[in-house]
């Protein structure tokens, strides 16, 4: 993955380019009058394109070239089974910010319980965090060099 960061004060913005040449933005803001703790995904595709914002967690919109775009509401008899666990309410209840915490402590416990960590933790683990500060150095790094830095180091 490559960076390069263009910033302001309270703002910064993160140009990506992944494996395969797929091309991302990451915007990070202090400064979005009423936005008080937003986060927003959208994956735009040629054909399809999806997204979903954390002020409305229960939401999932989805645009399509051909077809009328979509809002896919939360609803567990919608779910595969591999992610129905993680919904607790039936559809139409909210869950949300507070929701986070509950399915990271469960997922802790349970590999207490078990007496070791899952195949695939549904947790930030050391790894996960040497990743994340190999990120932060490559950025400043593109940020002092204006230029693009080459994947990750120790990647």
């Amino acid at each position: 993955m490559r960076e390069i960061p263009v910033e302001t004060e309270d703002y910064g913005s993160i140009l990506l380019r992944f494996s395969g040449h797929a091309r991302g933005a990451l915007t990070v803001s202090q400064i979005a009058a009423g936005r008080k703790n937003c986060i927003r995904f959208e994956i735009s595709g040629t054909k399809k394109s999806l997204a979903w914002n954390s002020e409305a967690p229960q939401e999932l919109w989805i645009g399509d070239r051909t077809a009328p775009n979509a809002l896919l509401m939360t609803d567990p008899s919608l779910m595969d089974e591999e992610v129905r666990p993680f919904a607790n309410y039936p559809g139409g209840h909210q869950e949300g910010f507070p929701d986070t915490f509950k399915q990271l402590y469960r997922a802790i416990y349970q590999d207490v319980q078990s007496g070791r960590p899952s195949a695939a933790p549904l947790y930030a683990t050391f790894e996960d965090g040497r990743r994340e500060i190999l990120l932060c150095e490559a950025i400043l790094k593109s940020h002092r060099t204006n230029s693009w830095v080459s994947g990750l180091k120790g990647d």
